[in-house]
């Protein structure tokens, strides 16, 4: 879960850069960064989807290269000073390591139909951006803090689960306490912040994709409120 969050984290911040770099200058503005960053991702997903997904791609490459490397030693003339067996299993290991790492990372529904958090969480921000203009930076805290904490904080503590969801209610309140926390430093408001904080939390737990739902459901709310514009 740990690795899941901090690639959804490294992820989230190629949405934040058209509030911290000025895009401009080179023509671009937020909307259309957005446009072209829903593009690739759709084109990706789409290519992953109709081929062999990345991690097949990547746990068929650990092999083919582990085979070359046995056949270009065996063929060399150190060969008879090499443990080949040894060094079979030592390969074979590794990729055994790797195999178990993405199994950890990859969801039962990315294996069957690709990465479609990523993909909805593109068209999220593209949406709340076309919605809210500016706004779409509360939307972007609220994915990379509340889905981040939230799922760390089920997953340490979670007991309760919420009704008719698979949330938790103790992940719930950690996600919530930690995006109050950021949008209270970065807005030095209280109430709007909270409001956010519970339409993170329903969007999470009853939206059908939480990646699409936190961004546009937040993104709405802190322009229906008049929050200050986070840039």
């Amino acid at each position: 879960m740990a690795l899941r969050k901090l690639i959804h984290v490294v992820l989230s911040v190629f949405l934040i850069i058209p509030f911290i770099m000025n895009l401009g200058i080179y023509g671009i503005s937020t909307t259309l960064y957005f446009t072209l960053i829903t593009l690739i991702v759709s084109v990706i997903y789409v290519i992953q989807v109709k081929r062999p997904i990345i991690t097949i791609m990547l746990l068929d490459a650990l092999t083919s290269a582990r085979r070359s490397i046995l056949q270009q030693i065996t063929k060399s003339p150190i060969s008879s000073a090499i443990p080949l067996d040894t060094l079979d299993d030592s390969l074979m290991k590794l990729e055994k390591t790797v195999k178990e790492l993405l199994d950890s990372v990859e969801r039962d529904y990315e294996r069957r139909g690709g990465y479609l958090g990523i993909l909805m969480g593109a068209i999220g921000v593209l949406i709340s951006q076309l919605l809210t203009g500016n706004y779409v930076i509360y939307g972007i805290i609220s994915v990379i803090i509340y889905d981040t904490m939230s799922a760390l904080g089920g997953t340490l503590l979670g007991r309760v689960k919420l009704p008719f969801s698979n949330a938790t209610m103790e992940g719930a309140l950690v996600g919530m306490a930690s995006l109050a926390i950021v949008l209270f430093i970065l807005t030095n408001q209280l109430i709007g912040p909270l409001a956010i904080t519970v339409v993170a939390a329903l969007a999470e737990a009853y939206g059908m994709e939480d990646n699409l739902a936190i961004p546009v459901t937040t993104s709405l709310i802190a322009l229906v409120l008049k929050l200050p514009i986070i840039v």
